[in-house]
């Protein structure tokens, strides 16, 4: 596995890894942002910033093609200007992204590699950052997987640029902050749609993991109406910070998992909601049993829905793109990252008392050497 050791620093390790790597004369970063209305948006910068780390900004600005609320609005501008107050207006450049509507397939994702590559290049940087915080899930996953593949095939022959992923994690704060109505139909992560309307391998059976988090009904009952999964693996966070999290999980999903799509108890898997690296590990795994299981028979396909929290969702990322990507021994099997967007977001729900943990996964570069 392409991720196995790793590099995560969270919480107090964050701060020291950066205050050490941030000083470093000889590195330019370059930020990836969401411009959002999220109060996390500018945690992570904000961190290395006062480190002493010169940056250059690429903020993605979304538009739905629906009128923004007047309290989104105004928090959306008061992030904008702590900004322009943090680094210079000159350092950032703005980049709009246009997110699909339901009947445009993988427009958003499609949208988002698009308006990355025509950004500018990326090799006058030693250090990518891809911040998620403030980006939507869709928007978070295709930016990390796009640079990811951008900077890989750049290091054939060229610099090698290192690449990592932040964010100001709370689950809580996550519910808050994606409340809205939902798009009627399935996207999927560019390049990753597990050749899911292929006629030709229509045959070739289908396993699924949804990796679960709270009110995910809709969610998951729209995915598996789409994909008709003949396996299904759900992926629950444990350990969490909330002991008994997982349970209430399996809980408010136990009809619609157990009695309507009959799922094998044994099938349940556990990812830790600490590290998305030993989920990486754990989902990576668990997809590698079943493709080397039926690669006789013909092989199989596999699936992934992020439906849980911002660094699980990365986790189950990377499992799909090792495996797509990676050094695989034998036949690779296609991998789809399958989810629902949000269609239009209601007015966040914002705790000023709300804890968020800084993280930080440093994803390719200098200590792959």
């Amino acid at each position: 596995m392409r991720w196995d050791p790793y590099i995560f620093r969270q919480g107090e390790d964050f701060d020291n890894f950066w205050k050490n790597y941030a000083n470093e004369p000889s590195r330019r970063f370059l930020f990836v942002l969401g411009r959002g209305y999220d109060p996390r948006a500018l945690s992570v910068l904000d961190k290395i910033v006062g480190f002493g780390g010169e940056v250059d900004i690429w903020l993605l600005a979304f538009d739905n093609g629906f009128q923004d609320s007047e309290l989104r609005i105004q928090l959306t501008l008061e992030n904008v200007q702590k900004l322009e107050a943090l680094v210079g207006a000159s350092k950032i450049r703005v980049i709009e992204v246009s997110l699909g509507r339901s009947g445009q397939g993988n427009a958003t994702s499609r949208n988002v590699r698009q308006a990355l590559r025509a950004a500018g290049s990326l090799d006058l940087y030693t250090d990518v950052v891809a911040d998620i915080s403030a980006m939507p899930r869709m928007v978070a996953l295709t930016a990390v997987a796009s640079l990811l593949h951008e900077l890989d095939k750049m290091s054939v022959d060229g610099p090698d640029v290192n690449l990592h992923v932040t964010t100001a994690e709370s689950v809580s704060a996550d519910i808050g902050a994606a409340r809205g109505t939902l798009r009627d139909d399935v996207t999927n992560v560019i390049g990753f749609t597990g050749q899911l309307d292929s006629e030709s391998t229509d045959q070739v059976p289908r396993v699924w993991f949804p990796v679960l988090g709270e009110q995910q009904g809709i969610r998951l009952s729209r995915i598996r109406d789409k994909l008709n999964p003949d396996e299904i693996c759900p992926v629950i966070p444990f350990p969490t910070r909330e002991p008994r999290r997982g349970d209430e999980i399996i809980r408010e999903h136990r009809q619609l998992l157990f009695e309507e799509f009959q799922v094998e108890p044994g099938n349940i898997l556990r990812a830790s909601e600490y590290n998305p690296f030993e989920a990486y590990k754990q989902i990576f795994a668990a997809m590698d049993r079943y493709r080397r299981a039926l690669s006789e028979l013909g092989g199989c396909k596999a699936f992934v829905s992020p439906l849980s929290s911002k660094l699980l969702s990365v986790g189950a990322l990377l499992a799909c793109y090792d495996h797509k990507y990676g050094a695989i021994a034998g036949d690779r099997m296609s991998v789809g990252v399958l989810y629902v967007e949000t269609a239009d977001y209601s007015d966040p729900v914002i705790d000023a008392g709300t804890e968020y943990q800084l993280s930080s996964m440093w994803l390719r570069g200098d200590w792959e050497r």
